[in-house]
């Protein structure tokens, strides 16, 4: 939309149909889809994007994203994260080294770290993996179907099986 605030390195990919706003950086590798919209503001590097997703706010480095996904308002993917098809990443979610299955939503205020979330999870508001006990960092895993409820700690080495409900 404005060239002269949009900075996209050559070495960047962007697929037809896709809108890139001003203000924003697209670096490194960074592979994006077709028919996607990349908002203002938002920092990508290294990260693959499906088609017909939606970032917005948002940093992401050395993720992957799939497509049919909405990310931000001010999202942050760190290093190692994987998004299927389908995920709602919203705002204030911080995600490190997790996978996250398709059509699982992670709507706000959550800081997930060394997860494997399957399918159709819902994390509610205010969730944290606690991953780190000072000496190590340690795996959550959100079966498929689980429903995690607002303001949940979980204390890794953590298992939420298949289509559990935490209140």
């Amino acid at each position: 939309i404005d060239p002269d605030n949009t900075y996209i390195e050559s070495s960047v990919k962007i697929g037809q149909d896709t809108v890139v706003y001003p203000f924003t950086f697209l670096k490194g590798n960074t592979i994006i889809g077709e028919n996607c919209t990349i908002y203002q503001n938002s920092t990508l590097e290294n990260t693959v994007i499906g088609d017909n997703t939606e970032i917005n706010h948002t940093i992401a480095k050395d993720s992957k994203i799939g497509s049919n996904c909405i990310i931000g308002p001010f999202s942050y993917l760190r290093p190692g994260t994987e998004l299927a098809d389908n995920v709602k990443v919203g705002d204030f979610v911080e995600i490190k080294k997790s996978s996250v299955g398709i059509n699982s939503k992670i709507p706000h205020l959550s800081y997930i770290g060394d997860c494997v979330i399957g399918k159709n999870v819902n994390v509610g508001a205010g969730t944290i993996t606690c991953n780190y006990d000072g000496k190590n960092k340690w795996q959550t895993i959100m079966e498929d179907g689980s429903f995690i409820g607002s303001n949940t700690n979980l204390v890794a080495p953590v298992k939420v099986g298949k289509d559990a409900m935490i209140g």
